[in-house]
């Protein structure tokens, strides 16, 4: 599992961990910039990626670099090319990053963490609008191919059917707003079924499942026994949190028969007030992103 975290620091060593995985599986608390942020692998960054994670207008060169490449972005005749790929990775996932943000109506100073399925789902939608991830060059394959041929006999563990199952997008929420966290859970199976419904009808058709009657005490207890809680199961060592929301807003297929886990739910124990202002809107534009990326 790989998680892509898109305040300023995580995203770019998210994409290394492609090739230089070093952790555990399990989503697991790091501090980034403005909140606290479960992340998937553990990465060790070279010099390079180490300088560009600085991140912002005064950060370092990556090491070996002239200064000229940090200040224009054209890299001289002479750099190394593994240098041009880290700054053209940094570059994409700021890219990403804004573009996450745009597609799901949030402020500058909310951060993003994406795991699962949908990280796919939203670098397809960004490709579409032509932020496009860099191809790795071949001198970085070779180190890839060969940290994977040394670790074969050694493999790592794979990640639970809950989290194999689910795609969480979190909100950290600015310090400024309350801090906290918002998240957004989605069973992997209904990720096209979702895409083919009209996003006005999906955001009046959430159901606050905190009233506290029986059909909501009846989802509540679905969303434990199934995929979600399996992931709520799998994390709860790091995120015991995710049992215990404050407020949960949840879409159910009408096809499907009362007491089934909903397609997706957005809850939050710190943002209670969040989730019920702006759970339809967020509901919206999920869909349209799922429509974007769609083939």
């Amino acid at each position: 599992m790989t998680a892509i975290d898109s305040t300023r620091a995580q995203p770019f060593a998210s994409t290394l961990s492609q090739w230089t995985r070093t952790g555990p599986t399990k989503l697991q608390p790091i501090i980034p910039e403005n909140g606290s942020s479960p992340a998937g692998d553990q990465v060790t960054l070279s010099a390079q990626a180490k300088g560009l994670m600085a991140g912002g207008s005064g950060a370092n060169p990556a090491m070996g670099a002239p200064r000229e490449f940090a200040i224009t972005g054209i890299p001289p005749a002479s750099s190394d090319p593994t240098d041009d790929y880290f700054a053209k990775m940094h570059k994409y996932f700021e890219d990403l990053n804004n573009f996450t943000k745009k597609t799901l109506g949030l402020g500058d100073r909310v951060g993003v963490g994406l795991t699962g399925d949908i990280i796919n789902v939203m670098k397809k939608a960004a490709a579409k609008a032509g932020i496009v991830e860099p191809e790795m060059p071949a001198s970085i394959k070779a180190m890839k191919e060969e940290r994977e041929a040394r670790s074969a006999s050694e493999p790592e563990k794979e990640p639970g059917p809950g989290m194999k199952g689910t795609s969480l997008i979190t909100l950290y929420m600015p310090e400024e707003e309350g801090g906290g966290q918002v998240e957004i859970w989605l069973d992997n199976k209904g990720l096209d079924k979702l895409a083919d419904l009209s996003a006005q009808t999906v955001k009046s058709s959430l159901v606050d499942l905190m009233k506290g009657d029986d059909k909501a005490a009846a989802a509540n207890a679905a969303i434990d026994n199934g995929i979600f809680g399996k992931a709520f199961a799998e994390n709860a060592a790091w995120h015991p949190e995710f049992r215990t929301p404050k407020a949960r807003m949840a879409y159910f297929d009408p096809s499907v028969e009362p007491g089934e886990s909903p397609l997706f739910m957005i809850q939050s124990k710190a943002q209670a007030g969040y989730v019920s202002q702006h759970a339809g809107d967020l509901a919206a534009s999920l869909i349209n992103l799922l429509k974007a990326a769609k083939d």
